[in-house]
């Protein structure tokens, strides 16, 4: 058992025996956790990442629009004190379901980026509406890697079942 600051004790000892827990699922998007198995699990790997993210002073959390990342997408944001805008793509065509606000400080979020066109689509419709990215953030390690030089934080150097912590998160200094 671990403690937390942010309520009893979890059963975790880091965040790959909760993603483990979790297990992940095939998406359009690339791979979710399967936030389904545990809320315990997802709280204590959604507080983690935020935690990697802090220092990147998000003021908003951008992910595509899956029931799995918007869970673990809410955690995150929560923890933050961010909003959350999701993306859709019908045909194409990438939408926001919300308005980010001019001068917004944006953090990408996926489980893993897997696909080179969903995280780029992410970036360009950031720098569209001229906000921004502040990090590029992941549970699992991710093959993918924006343009430029944005900020990485990433959780794990593995996949969820032979996870082992990152360590620190990598990070950049560019900006969007």
């Amino acid at each position: 058992m671990s403690n937390n600051s942010y309520g009893p004790p979890t059963a975790y000892a880091d965040v790959s025996a909760a993603v483990r827990e979790l297990g992940t699922a095939p998406d359009a998007h690339g791979p979710t956790l399967n936030t389904a198995v545990s809320s315990e699990a997802v709280e204590f790997v959604g507080r983690s990442l935020a935690d990697a993210l802090r220092p990147h002073d998000a003021t908003t959390v951008v992910f595509w629009n899956t029931s799995d990342e918007a869970v673990l997408g809410h955690v995150v944001a929560r923890e933050l004190g961010a909003a959350v805008v999701r993306a859709d793509e019908v045909e194409g065509v990438v939408a926001l379901s919300a308005d980010i606000p001019a001068g917004a400080r944006v953090a990408l979020l996926a489980t893993a980026w897997t696909h080179p066109m969903r995280l780029q689509a992410l970036v360009t419709m950031a720098r569209l509406v001229r906000v921004e990215i502040v990090a590029v953030a992941s549970v699992l390690a991710s093959p993918e890697r924006p343009e430029g030089d944005l900020p990485m934080v990433t959780l794990l150097a593995a996949d969820a079942l032979t996870a082992e912590p990152a360590g620190h998160p990598e990070a950049g200094s560019g900006r969007a």
